[in-house]
């Protein structure tokens, strides 16, 4: 029987089956898609495929080295690979690399090492690459990533513990801070202040993005995020920064033409931009009137602030809007506030990054003059 030492690369697409129950032809398509890109870079790397069932390649590698390669150019390949599928999904895959002797019988491989880069594969994040210790002794003063060690796991049908660590497909520039932040947040609030961290650190340069979707860290080359939410996401550091809350905003002319209102049942006279939040019902439960129901609202609903506040700026209705965001219109009387009752939401606004980012100092950088902007303007230095 013959044996050799080899090098197991496992891959695999994350949430497949799901993807076929929702569409099985575009799922079908986006996975030959992904497959011809992984064979194609495989190939490239002296690679060879001697296994590929349902969605799992699994391929053999003379060298950790190239079988590492060939991983971080698979899976940033497919980062940028355009795919058909249904709103909201992506086709991600898992990959998993470990070295160890293998039986070969004719084209395929079996054995114990094979066995350990599928489990290696299932413990990586979709879009992540994990190794085994031994494929780690063999690349980590030899490839220009970085190895985040997770210690030992237990997996299936391998009788001992294995030790993992996960691949890093970014390497970090301290000289640019890539930041991505709710929308609102982003241009109504960080960007007016942004020249004052410039001021602070000449040598950062800031690339922010606005954006409503959840950004993988890692995989999308973000160093630092700005989310609203209940402040729970696993392996994320989180600061809170303000908690969200909302009143109804208009502009002085709606106000005027309406001849004013005294009570916050006159607002139901006006129209009153629909929310999918609830909040309308939060707020009028709270001055006394819980069951109100909103028979005049516009036909139209905004993604964000800024679109619903575009909109209360050219006098078309009334929004609950975060103050906090729209100080300068309000200070300017481009907004007005009807009443003093303000709201607060369950969710809140997080400055979020991985807990092995908070060793990069732009990282500690921006977060500290962050939490010092928002302290001076809860303090009266300005909103």
């Amino acid at each position: 029987m013959e044996r050799r030492l080899a090098v197991i690369l496992a891959a695999d697409a994350a949430g497949y089956s799901h993807l076929m129950e929702i569409d099985e032809e575009r799922a079908h398509r986006a996975l030959r898609a992904r497959h011809s890109v992984i064979e194609r870079v495989i190939a490239k790397f002296g690679g060879r495929i001697f296994g590929a069932a349902g969605d799992s390649i699994m391929a053999e590698f003379g060298s950790a080295v190239e079988a590492v390669r060939a991983a971080a150019e698979i899976q940033g390949v497919l980062a940028e690979q355009s795919l058909d599928l249904p709103e909201g999904h992506q086709m991600l895959f898992r990959i998993g690399i470990n070295i160890g002797d293998v039986i070969v019988d004719g084209s395929s491989l079996y054995g114990d090492a094979v066995n350990l880069a599928a489990r290696l594969e299932s413990l990586a994040e979709p879009g992540g690459i994990c190794i085994s210790a031994n494929v780690h002794e063999h690349v980590a003063q030899k490839l220009p990533l970085e190895f985040q060690d997770i210690g030992d796991h237990a997996v299936k049908n391998i009788s001992k513990p294995v030790h993992v660590y996960h691949v890093s497909l970014r390497r970090s520039d301290e000289s640019l801070l890539s930041v991505t932040s709710v929308e609102t947040f982003a241009t109504n609030w960080l960007t007016p202040r942004l020249a004052t961290f410039q001021e602070s650190y000449p040598n950062i340069t800031v690339r922010l993005e606005a954006m409503g979707r959840v950004v993988s860290f890692e995989r999308d080359g973000y160093d630092v995020g700005i989310r609203s939410g209940l402040g729970s996401w696993p392996g994320l550091k989180v600061h809170k920064l303000l908690p969200i809350e909302f009143t109804p905003l208009c502009s002085p002319q709606l106000l005027a033409r309406a001849g004013g209102v005294k009570t916050p049942a006159d607002l139901l006279r006006l129209p009153l931009f629909d929310d999918r939040e609830g909040w309308w019902q939060q707020w009028f439960a709270v001055t006394g009137e819980p069951d109100i129901k909103l028979t005049h609202t516009p036909n139209f609903q905004a993604i964000t602030q800024t679109m619903l506040a575009q909109a209360v700026l050219a006098g078309h209705g009334v929004a609950l809007l975060m103050p906090f965001l729209f100080a300068p219109e309000i200070e300017a009387g481009r907004m007005v506030q009807p009443f003093d009752l303000v709201c607060r939401s369950d969710l809140s606004y997080w400055l979020v990054y991985p807990e092995e980012y908070e060793k990069l100092a732009k990282v500690r950088a921006f977060r500290d003059w962050l939490l010092d902007e928002l302290a001076a303007g809860a303090n009266g230095g300005g909103a």
